[in-house]
């Protein structure tokens, strides 16, 4: 579990609200935070809430001072799920909202909303705590990395309500912990705690403030290289899908085209100066 003494981030440094006012992001120097922000309804869904995730994700798409994001849910939990007055439109048999005309695999605008955070080219962290169900667990499964409070609430719950995780979920989720452990989970609906997200690789990590613990790894990602990042989570990605020869072929071209920048460069003196700085603290103790 990440230390207790980890600690949140101060004041940000800006604050953009999205156009639908379900989401904000703030940011602090090179990584930011996008905060699902309906707290007194725990976060719920709403078709507003996917058009306001798509903005977010495609400004920090664009924005080449950005490193990493930490993506979290404002008060008491992490997202609820679908806000309960959005079922009689699923009954009905109707969309949440249109699908947006943007580059990607999804059709849906809900999958747009979770697929947007593979297309931001830096690596996402999500900081979960308290619920995290339904459609919000699959929020989180978009994202690159998952720290997880140990008493969080994880459910793919859609088939309580007669449908499926229709949010990437069926797609996500056997690739991170298998197909039988994901059809376990979806079948039952069963809610599991952080703890047991951790020991079925859902989480990648427990802390006791995962805001804390997401900004602080996030603020790490940030001092490296932006090009090497980029090109290490496209990589990383490539693997499900790419045949071996791809994925070793892409490999080179990465390593073509970082190497010899100003950016590498600038990676080599300051390790070269960290290790230097090491080598004289080991020599004064």
């Amino acid at each position: 579990m990440t230390d207790t003494a980890v600690t949140a981030p101060a004041t940000p440094d800006s604050v953009q609200p999205a156009t639908r006012g379900t989401v904000r992001t703030e940011r602090y120097g090179a990584v930011a935070h996008v905060v699902l922000d309906r707290p007194d309804t725990l976060n719920s869904i709403t078709p507003d809430m996917f058009y306001d995730l798509v903005e977010a994700g495609q400004a920090l798409a664009a924005d080449e001072s950005i490193r990493a994001i930490v993506l979290r849910g404002e008060g008491r939990g992490f997202c609820a799920g679908l806000d309960m007055g959005q079922f009689e439109r699923i009954v009905a048999g109707n969309m949440a909202g249109e699908p947006l005309d943007i580059p990607g695999n999804a059709s849906a605008l809900a999958q747009q909303a979770v697929e947007i955070w593979s297309q931001v080219p830096v690596p996402v962290i999500a900081a979960l705590h308290g619920p995290a169900l339904g459609g919000g667990f699959q929020f989180a499964l978009g994202a690159d990395i998952r720290i997880s409070a140990p008493d969080t609430k994880l459910s793919a719950m859609e088939v309580i309500w007669g449908i499926i995780p229709d949010m990437m979920g069926t797609q996500l989720l056997p690739r991170l912990i298998g197909p039988s452990k994901a059809k376990r989970l979806i079948f039952t609906a069963d809610t599991i705690s952080g703890e047991q997200g951790l020991e079925w690789g859902i989480v990648d990590e427990l802390a006791d403030d995962p805001r804390a613990a997401a900004h602080a790894l996030a603020e790490r990602i940030a001092g490296m290289s932006r090009s090497a990042l980029v090109w290490s989570k496209r990589l990383v990605d490539m693997a499900d899908t790419a045949s071996l020869r791809e994925g070793l072929a892409a490999e080179q071209q990465a390593l073509s085209e970082l190497r010899g920048t100003d950016e590498q460069k600038a990676a080599v003196e300051k390790r070269m100066g960290e290790l230097a700085a090491r080598k004289a603290a080991k020599a004064q103790a």
